[in-house]
Parts: C-alpha cells; sequence; structure tokens
C-alpha cells in the first residue's frame, strides 16, 4: 500500500492535466481513472486489496486534485 501512495501522488496531477479541457468532469474523471489503471497494469503493480476500493479512492483523490489546480493553478494562468 505504501508504494501505491507516491506512485498516485505523481500520476493524478499530470493526469488530470492531460485530460483537461472545459466541462466534461465526469468523463475527464473516468479517463484520469482508465490513465491510472494502466499504468498500474503498464507497471505490474498488484493492488492488495480489489479494482473497486482504488476506484473509490481515485473518486475522492481526483476531486481533491482537480480541487487544488481550480485554486491555485488554472485560475492564476
Amino acid at each position: 500500500m505504501m508504494t501505491i501512495l507516491p506512485f498516485l501522488k505523481d500520476v493524478l496531477p499530470l493526469a488530470v492535466s492531460l485530460v483537461e479541457r472545459p466541462g466534461d468532469g465526469e468523463s475527464k474523471k473516468e479517463e484520469v481513472k482508465e490513465i491510472v489503471f494502466s499504468l498500474f497494469d503498464s507497471f505490474g503493480i498488484d493492488l492488495p486489496f480489489d479494482d473497486d476500493i482504488l476506484d473509490h479512492i481515485l473518486d475522492y483523490a481526483i476531486d481533491f486534485v482537480v480541487d487544488f489546480f481550480n485554486d491555485r493553478v488554472w485560475n492564476n494562468a
């Protein structure tokens, strides 16, 4: 579990930035999840829990990253 958190910390902001465009919030969130799951598969990261749990964690984590970017990054550009 501890190796997953640093990976997510690095990957989520990048994935959120890659899919950014006006609108389509839920569809962008699903695209970010697809990127994360694809990277887990590509790097051979086996989760010690069910994928549904990671999906639920990603819901909150993506919202957190997007809120941070909305407050600190995208509004200042």
